[in-house]
């Protein structure tokens, strides 16, 4: 993986590379090493992405009693609370991005507003 001297960076993956067989290397040594990465060249409006990252800080302002109600569909999917051993850490899950209904159902059990549930729609069918 990609090291600075002795600090490991997190991987990058750039979209217009990803014919490469490198980059498809690359890709899946970050997703089995490092469990994310950065992609870059994506085309993916600047604008969109800074309303996605509003989104998801309005919908993790949420109240605990709110945030609770997104469930497991399999184990590990649901709300996870910051904890002791990591308190910087909280998530809350949606096992199946690419289906409107399963967005449909956690913009639910979240009471997602009407902008909300747009903007997450809007990331499954748009081509990027």
């Amino acid at each position: 993986m990609a090291e600075g001297g002795n600090l490991k960076c997190i991987p990058v993956i750039d979209m217009q590379e990803i014919e490469d067989l490198e980059q498809y290397k690359k890709l899946r040594e970050a997703s089995e090493e490092w469990g994310c990465f950065r992609i870059v060249n994506h085309k993916i409006p600047a604008s969109l992405m800074s309303e996605m990252k509003k989104v998801v800080k309005e919908l993790l302002d949420l109240p605990m009693e709110i945030k609770k109600r997104n469930t497991d569909v399999i184990a590990g999917s649901g709300y996870v609370a910051p904890s002791n051993s990591n308190p910087l850490y909280e998530a809350l899950g949606l096992y199946d991005l690419g289906s409107p209904e399963a967005v449909r159902a956690f913009c639910s059990q979240l009471d997602a507003s009407p902008q909300q549930r747009f903007l997450s729609l809007l990331i499954i069918f748009l081509p990027f």
